[in-house]
């Protein structure tokens, strides 16, 4: 991931209209914004149209963006923002008309299954917490995106890690006891 000045200057060439800084930051930001979107809404389809909106957003509203502030931290709460708004307007619509799957985007529609499974345990903050550790963002920078003291996302990220670790023991130790029976 970029440094902070780095994805600064991005965000700052992307309010000047330029599509090579946009296209830069999506490379370094895609995964992030799309593996929150995902822990939010559930769907790898949601997740791929509010990925595609938040940078289309981050196109539209740069000359919003403040110089000196953190850029990871704003696009992430845009993606947030985005996200909590398509989970709670509650719409599923299935197209008729819709392609199948890729192979890749389904491989990773099981990995995610598999991850929110892990996750499951955990409350709805403390998965975003996990997530954003997850693909790069400090404490401090989950701080300000989720608007939460400093001290509480440590916290909150701890002992999700906690609950976690005794989760895989519980799933770890169950696969041993059907290996035995095989």
């Amino acid at each position: 991931m970029l440094s902070s000045e780095e994805m600064d200057n991005l965000m700052v060439r992307i309010s000047k209209r330029e599509m090579a800084a946009l296209e830069e930051f999506y490379e370094v930001m895609s995964k992030a914004v799309y593996g929150l979107a995902y822990v939010i809404t559930k769907s790898p389809y949601d997740a791929e149209d509010i990925m595609q909106n938040t940078f289309i957003r981050v196109w539209d509203k740069a000359h919003r963006y403040r110089s000196g502030t953190n850029a990871k931290a704003w696009v992430m709460k845009i993606a947030r923002n985005l996200a909590l708004t398509k989970r709670e307007e509650g719409k599923r619509f299935v197209e008729l008309d819709e392609e199948l799957p890729s192979e890749d985007m389904y491989r990773k529609m099981l990995q995610f299954q598999e991850l929110n499974s892990l996750l499951s345990i955990l409350k709805k903050e403390e998965k975003e917490i996990v997530v954003l550790y997850s693909v790069g963002f400090s404490h401090k920078e989950i701080a300000e995106i989720l608007k939460r003291p400093y001290a509480t996302v440590r916290w909150k990220y701890s002992n999700a890690i906690s609950k976690l670790s005794q989760k895989e023991q519980s799933f770890e130790y169950a696969k041993s006891i059907c290996r035995k029976g095989e």
